[in-house]
């Protein structure tokens, strides 16, 4: 695809056409040496997945897909039964506030009330996503145009070898950096261990006891006659 900001309204009429919706949008203009691109989160019904997928197929090439089905009927079944106890404990509660006499006795049941009241909202609330999840299907579309007139027109003669060198320059640079972030720390310990075995050996020969000096032979006596 060569424009990929038409493609992405395209996209969204299609989606709309399904009846879904954009959830999420990102261009990205042409820069130098990168191609424009755009990325879309979508939302569609769940029995036109199929027929998006091929509808998508028609508006430029696709190179990559992956298609991921998650069961959630576990968690739906457990929803279930926590808001139909949460109610069930509700509605006793509220039995209960009605026939409380002493202000005491109000008060604690209306707190609990306030309470289990909390958690089933939040319960249905989950239930309810949860449903829409079931009922429509998230595709993310990354979309990368074919080529970038920025790229082809990359300057030639002393200005593209200057460039092209400067490139290289701070390529090398990175390189040198990155070698010598490596050594360094080996550098470091060395020169530990180095100081330690100094300190060792000037410790022995510190502790090392002096031996007397050894005395020196004199001249042999001479023959009696």
């Amino acid at each position: 695809m060569d424009d990929p900001f038409d493609t992405a309204e395209q996209i969204a009429d299609l989606v709309e056409e399904a009846g879904g919706r954009v959830e999420a949008r990102d261009e990205q203009a042409a820069t130098d040496g990168e191609p424009g691109s755009a990325s879309m989160t979508l939302r569609i019904p769940a029995d036109r997945v199929s027929a998006t997928l091929d509808a998508l197929d028609e508006l430029g090439e696709v190179r990559d897909r992956h298609v991921e089905t998650v069961d959630v009927t576990g968690t739906a079944q457990d929803l279930d039964a926590r808001i139909e106890a949460l109610r069930t404990s509700t509605d006793r509660l509220r039995e209960l506030m009605a026939d409380a006499d002493r202000t005491s006795d109000l008060i604690e049941i209306e707190a609990e009330l306030s309470t289990r009241q909390a958690e089933l909202d939040s319960r249905v609330s989950e239930r309810n996503r949860l449903s829409d999840e079931v009922a429509m299907s998230t595709l993310h579309v990354e979309i990368v145009a074919e080529g970038s007139p920025a790229a082809q027109a990359q300057p030639g003669g002393f200005l593209g070898g200057l460039s092209a060198g400067w490139s290289a320059l701070v390529t090398t640079f990175n390189v040198v950096v990155l070698v010598l972030g490596a050594i360094i720390p080996w550098l470091a310990v060395a020169g530990v261990v180095l100081l330690v075995v100094v300190g060792v050996r000037r410790q022995i020969a510190r502790n090392r006891p002096t031996l007397p000096p050894t005395a020196t032979p004199g001249p042999a006596p001479a023959p009696a006659d």
